[in-house]
This record gives structure tokens, sequence and C-alpha cells, in this order.
């Protein structure tokens, strides 16, 4: 190799190696129906108290990264209260939070929730594309609601 080669080859190893750090926070934006909160507090300090709530539903956390803003639970079983279950039977059964914790004017955050099950099990189909929003009054709707209700009444809104 020639010397005058050297240093691009080393320039772009090290910028290769660079993009390959990623974080835990997914590129896809939170659906639609995702529901959306104003919490008094900084995302970081959201976040985990996402996770402290979650926990005390007996939900365990799958992904969850506080400087990033995000947390999400395993897959969890409404029914029976277990955490990180399928149920290819009864797949509007299994459900699993995310929350996306970004900074907005004044110190507090904007919290975007979503609950979700599989809508197929399918696996030619992509994972975000077998997702769907649990229907409002579902189990996993009301159990998001009573994690954002903590949530805000430890921090307000």
């Amino acid at each position: 190799m020639c010397r005058s080669a050297f240093p691009a080859l080393v320039g772009a190893v090290v910028l290769a190696a660079a993009c390959a750090v990623g974080g835990i926070r997914p590129a896809y934006e939170p659906f639609p129906e995702a529901r959306v909160d104003t919490i008094n507090a900084l995302p970081a300090d959201v976040i985990q108290e996402a996770v402290a709530r979650s926990n005390a539903e007996l939900m365990r956390g799958a992904w969850e990264s506080a400087e990033e803003g995000f947390f999400e639970t395993q897959w969890f079983n409404v029914v029976t209260q277990e955490s990180g279950v399928t149920d290819r039977g009864n797949p509007d059964r299994i459900i699993l939070l995310r929350f996306w914790a970004d900074p907005i004017e004044g110190g507090k955050t904007r919290l975007t929730t979503e609950a979700i099950y599989q809508r197929t099990t399918d696996p030619s189909v992509q994972p975000r594309d077998r997702e769907m929003s649990v229907p409002t009054g579902h189990a996993g709707d009301r159990l998001r609601a009573r994690v954002i209700d903590a949530i805000k009444e430890r921090f307000g809104r």
C-alpha cells in the first residue's frame, strides 16, 4: 500500500467505527395513536420513573436509555401478568409499552407513549409492521394510563 493511501484508509476505518456506534432509541416514530403528555421534569428523570412504575406493574424492561430518552418493556401478558412471554394463540393479550421522552421549553418533557400488540406473528413481515396500537380501553391501554398517571403524580404536569 502506498503511503498516500494509508491516511485515507485510517480515516475511513475511524469514520466507519464512529458510525457503527449507535443507541437503542429506534429510528422509527411512534404510531399516530400514541399518547403525548407534558411532564414537569427532565427526560432522563421521566424515563427512570417510567422504568420504576413499569416494574411496579410487574413489567420488565427490554431496552432502556435515560440519556437517549427511551424505554421499552418486554412483551407482557395482561391476563397472567407475566413479563417476557409470547402467546401465539392470544396475541391481543401480549403487549409492550414504549416511552419516548424529549426535552421541551422550560425544563419539561414531551412524553410520547404507545401500548402495542402484534397483529400478526408472520416472520416474513418486518417487526414494526407486525405491530399495532392497542384499542382504547384495552387492558394494555389501561396499564399505560396507570404508568403515565403515576409519572404525572410524581412530577406534575
